[in-house]
């Protein structure tokens, strides 16, 4: 928690005990929807409302500390912001990786042949993963 702790004070926000606990939760499960980040926290901190909760998560957010993670036909859910990276969407467990590739040149090489200029760009791949396999 600790890192945390720096990474709200690098953005000059105070290190609350609900923004650590969300913080805290997200990094462990790596990808979350919000029914499930207010069942954990409320388990530690029953007195935290879903209102405190959306509050601090969009406070995160509009900081650029929390991404959005939208996946098709799945609740919106999110994640601690990481350097740009392919969410891998299992179709049969619905678990989400994170694999990191280089896109930049991707995004350059769209540019260029559309004439589309990229600002952001969020990739998400189907398909089943390694567990689901076998």
């Amino acid at each position: 928690m600790e890192r945390f702790k720096d990474v709200l004070k690098a953005n000059n926000l105070k290190s609350t005990h609900q923004r650590l606990a969300i913080l805290d939760c997200i990094d462990t499960y790596g990808h979350i929807d919000i029914d499930a980040i207010y069942d954990t926290v409320f388990k530690k901190y029953p007195s935290m409302s879903k209102a405190t909760l959306y509050r601090n998560i969009n406070d995160l957010i509009s900081f650029h500390i929390l991404e959005e993670v939208k996946l098709p036909n799945q609740k919106q859910q999110y994640e601690i912001r990481k350097i740009p990276h392919i969410h891998l969407l299992c179709k049969n467990c619905a678990k989400v990786e994170d694999f990191f590739v280089e896109t930049h040149s991707l995004m350059e090489t769209i540019t260029l042949n559309s004439g589309f200029t990229i600002s952001n760009s969020f990739i998400v791949m189907n398909g089943t993963c390694k567990e689901c396999k076998v």
